[in-house]
């Protein structure tokens, strides 16, 4: 055997007793790390909330700390037993299936596995029609005061969100910021109360290195959940709606654009003006699935009639100015005022908002959107 054999024999018969060594002091480590109990689940969340689904309009609309059921009016408000869906290993008082009147807005505690974190739902059923008119004049702030949330009042006296922002995405980006300084927030409205202020706004460098820069102020029908995989798909745009064919949409704004416009890369797009987005699409109704999401790029063939402020329209003004803006039907469609379908009504203060890409400062005041008949 040459010394190049002896030599090799040699190192491996080291390196054998060396693992074995290591193996002798990390094992007793390994094993320790092994029988030490997990740590206890500290989420309190409600996930999916079910009832039978013949009473259900649309999916239920779940935020931070509520649960809503857009129900038809065929339902028995006040014997109800809906199931939640809840964190892992979380517990809810009243627990599933307990039979309550839902004729008035109830609420349920749930609560984390390690019996720290807690977490109030409020859970109501909505039998009303959709209103045609909104005066954004009731706000409140929620989620732990963080921001405002927009609500109307309905025929039992009950709080009706029917509007919601992507305000509770930018808790994580948010830090120690005011509700003023969140994206979508309040603002003194044409005639007293409240109007909706839009505003686009920075991120973080975090989000920024991801592709996520800004966030535009965005106010819409239907509902938004956070999904970290795809943006696009956290905003479902949407409700019930029945009746007759609006001929146009009414409102009353104030806008002023940033200064500087910006990619997803956050890079200044040479002479490009941020301007502001105000939509309203009427789409086929389905059984599940009852919306649009972010990307929809007025593409959806379920869409039936769309109306949207022109390019002429989006004016920068300091003054309260009114635009009236109609109603046309996607090529091929027809309306049928004894059908059920979906509306969606849709405002950004940067128009291109949902890619990332607008002018930080962007603002967009609302006070008012009708829907008009005559």
């Amino acid at each position: 055997m040459n010394f190049f054999s002896l030599n090799l024999l040699f190192q491996l018969h080291l390196m054998i007793k060396k693992t074995a060594i290591l193996t002798f002091f990390l094992l007793p480590i390994f094993f320790n790390s092994c029988i030490q109990e997990e740590e206890l689940d500290t989420n309190a969340d409600i996930l999916e909330a079910y009832i039978p689904p013949q009473y259900l309009k649309t999916d239920p609309i779940i935020t931070n700390n509520s649960i809503e059921f857009r129900v038809k009016s065929n339902i028995d408000l006040k014997n109800q037993a809906p199931v939640f869906i809840l964190s892992p290993n979380a517990t809810i008082d009243p627990v599933n299936g307990t039979l309550r009147d839902y004729s008035t807005t109830q609420t349920a505690v749930v609560t984390a596995q390690d019996k720290r974190w807690k977490k109030v739902y409020t859970i109501s059923f909505n039998i009303d029609e959709l209103k045609t008119s909104y005066l954004f004049d009731q706000a409140e702030l929620t989620d732990k005061d963080r921001y405002y949330r927009f609500y109307s009042i309905g025929s039992n006296g009950d709080k009706i969100y029917d509007w919601a922002t992507g305000n509770s995405g930018y808790v994580t980006v948010a830090g120690n910021k005011t509700p003023d300084e969140y994206p979508t927030t309040v603002e003194k409205g044409r005639n007293g109360g409240y109007a909706a202020k839009m505003q686009t706004l920075y991120t973080s460098s975090f989000a920024a290195a991801t592709g996520n820069p800004i966030a535009a102020g965005n106010l819409f029908l239907g509902s938004f959940k956070t999904n970290i995989f795809n943006t696009l798909k956290s905003t479902k745009f949407g409700l019930p709606y029945s009746g007759e064919l609006p001929k146009s949409v009414r409102t009353y704004y104030k806008y002023k654009a940033g200064k500087e416009m910006r990619d997803q890369d956050f890079k200044v797009i040479p002479g490009a003006v941020d301007s502001f987005d105000i939509y309203a699409i009427i789409f086929e109704s389905q059984a599940k699935d009852n919306y649009l999401y972010g990307d929809h790029d007025f593409k959806d063939p379920r869409n039936v009639a769309i109306a949207r402020v022109s390019k002429a329209d989006r004016l920068e003004t300091s003054n309260w100015r009114e635009i009236n803006f109609p109603f046309k039907l996607v090529e091929g469609k027809k309306y049928d005022p004894t059908k059920e379908y979906v509306l969606a009504i849709v405002m950004s203060s940067s128009i291109d908002g949902a890619y990332f890409t607008g002018a930080i400062g962007s603002t967009l005041i609302v006070n008012e959107v009708e829907l008009i008949y005559n």
